[in-house]
């Protein structure tokens, strides 16, 4: 009777409340910020440059090819470029909307597979997990790869419990899906797919059933999909889009630390711990069940088999790559999601076991650390906390402290609702108080509009032992192109700008506070510094004639 009512309320209630939650998680605030690290930069670019000249087909990078990764980010970013203009807004929606059909592909293949409530405690986990959230808010192609991935992987389930038309319908979705992942990232997205869905498939008995017709029309469906961008850039570029792509983006990536990349054999599984939060504690008991699953028997046991196999290869198969980082693994999350919603659930319905409750208390003790440490922080970085905004700063804290005590009266649903509701009000703490009052410390896109500002017409952008990436994007791609294993000029040394400077009247070099008596001192250029902040330097660099 209790499932039933549940199911009634759910079908009235969880599309708002759905959407409720990842317009908060996934698009609250979302250009608020200047873009972030090397990498957001550099992906918002190569979009604005396909927006900006109408060739969709080979990706430049301040107007040099720059064949890091395939063609789907940018062209949905281009689409979000033409729709809003150029923003960051527009650069990261493409990675929120990917995450919102990650969820909402949770929500529907569980919800349709009769697990109606674990879809639902599922859904919520990955949607507050804080690593998903933070990915879904990045100009990366990592989460269109997870959100590829996701459905890949949940249309390999829903075809072993399909038959007829609906179980050809999914094993086409299931190679779509896959050859849409490697338009998202390359050869990862078979990596991520095929080995899992083989896996899963041989320990449930179903391996032997797949017939050679339905091999043949996967591989047809995925080759028409991919060849949708690698058929024309690989007939207009050859062997210099191979070489770079698969060669060195791939196999020396794995193998090599080129990229400079490198990390402990741990380092993913801490990964994992660390971006399920708060939801990790939830990983215990559904480690302890494990070895209690029926697979072959029950269908729930199934899903959770599948999940357990789409954890562990992709943690196997990036532990032992030598080029290490984060996003490897977003496509674990998902799944991670779905292990921890059936313990949640179990939760939810009243499981007296020991280990979900302490799970509980647990994951209420990580939000109330995260309520106060935004506080704490707050105060350390003297960040404004007058009027409305110091109630921002305690609105994670203060529902994290609501959260425990419902759990402390077993109110057992509206606790998980609570932990639903601390992430989405740190989120907002973040984006409207924490973020813009600590800017510039994050990102140079004050110092990069001011430093473009000032360029003349024809002048570009270097830079002197300093990597940086923010004025990539804010200088519309007016920076010169680097050489070797840089994708931009980063000068090691004079000689390096001397060079440059015999195509270039002047440049802008970029460079740090520490070297300002080294560039003013050249021998052989004469620099006038024409932009400071903090830490990071702008001169006017020209040769002496």
């Amino acid at each position: 009777m209790a499932s039933s009512r549940f199911k009634g309320r759910s079908k009235a209630n969880i599309g708002g409340r759905s959407t409720g939650i990842l317009g908060i998680a996934f698009f609250c605030g979302l250009g608020r910020i200047g873009l972030l690290g090397p990498d957001e930069p550099r992906y918002a670019e190569v979009a604005r440059e396909m927006f900006a000249s109408g060739d969709y087909i080979s990706p430049r990078l301040c107007g040099c090819l720059w064949f890091e990764k395939p063609g789907l980010l940018y062209w949905m970013s281009a689409g979000s470029y033409h729709l809003l203009g150029v923003s960051e807004y527009a650069a990261r929606l493409p990675s929120a909307l990917a995450a919102t059909a990650a969820v909402f592909s949770l929500l529907w293949a569980l919800g349709r597979s009769g697990l109606t409530r674990v879809a639902v405690t599922a859904a919520v986990v990955l949607a507050t997990s804080a690593i998903f959230i933070g990915f879904a808010r990045a100009a990366t192609p990592d989460m269109a790869l997870t959100a590829a991935v996701t459905i890949a992987l949940l249309s390999g389930y829903r075809w072993t419990t399909a038959s007829g038309r609906a179980r050809t319908l999914w094993w086409g979705v299931l190679w779509s899906a896959t050859g849409v992942a490697v338009l998202a990232k390359g050869l990862v997205g078979v990596v991520l797919v095929v080995p899992v869905v083989a896996v899963h498939l041989a320990v449930i008995g179903k391996l032997k059933s797949i017939g050679w017709r339905e091999w043949v029309g996967g591989l047809v469906i995925f080759l028409a999909v991919v060849s949708v961008w690698y058929g024309p850039v690989t007939a207009r570029h050859g062997w210099e889009f191979l070489d770079e792509f698969f060669y060195k983006q791939h196999i020396r990536r794995y193998l090599t630390n080129r990229y400079h990349h490198p990390e402990p054999v741990y380092f993913f599984p801490m990964i994992a711990l660390a971006g399920a939060m708060p939801w990790t504690f939830f990983l215990a008991p559904a480690f302890a069940r494990l070895r209690r699953l029926r697979p072959r028997v029950k269908a729930e046991d199934s899903l959770v088999t599948l999940a357990w196999v789409w954890v562990a290869w992709p943690l196997i198969f990036f532990s032992l790559s030598v080029s290490k980082l984060p996003g490897y693994i977003l496509p674990i999350f998902p799944a991670m999601a779905i292990i921890i919603g059936v313990e949640v659930e179990r939760f939810w319905g009243g499981d007296p076991g020991g280990s979900v409750k302490f799970a509980a208390w647990m994951t209420a003790l990580v939000l109330t650390a995260i309520g106060v440490g935004l506080v704490v922080y707050s105060s350390v970085q003297s960040i404004d906390a007058s009027g409305w905004r110091l109630i921002l700063i305690v609105l994670p804290a203060t529902a994290a402290v609501a959260a425990g005590t419902l759990l402390a009266m077993k109110r057992d649903r509206a606790f998980v609702v609570g932990v639903a509701a601390v992430m989405a009000s740190v989120i907002i703490c973040a984006v409207v108080v924490l973020l813009p009052a600590i800017s510039d410390k994050l990102t140079l896109k004050s110092f990069s509009l001011e430093t473009a500002a000032k360029l003349r017409p024809g002048e570009r952008i270097g830079f002197f032992l300093k990597s940086e990436y923010a004025p990539v994007f804010y200088s519309e791609g007016r920076v010169v192109c680097g050489v070797g294993e840089f994708d931009v000029l980063n000068a090691l040394n004079e000689e390096t700008l001397v060079q440059a400077l015999e195509s270039e009247p002047t440049l802008l070099v970029i460079t740090g506070a520490q070297w300002r008596e080294t560039v003013e001192n050249f021998r052989s250029l004469k620099a006038e510094l024409i932009e400071e902040k903090g830490n990071t330097l702008a001169f006017r660099v020209a040769l002496r004639r």
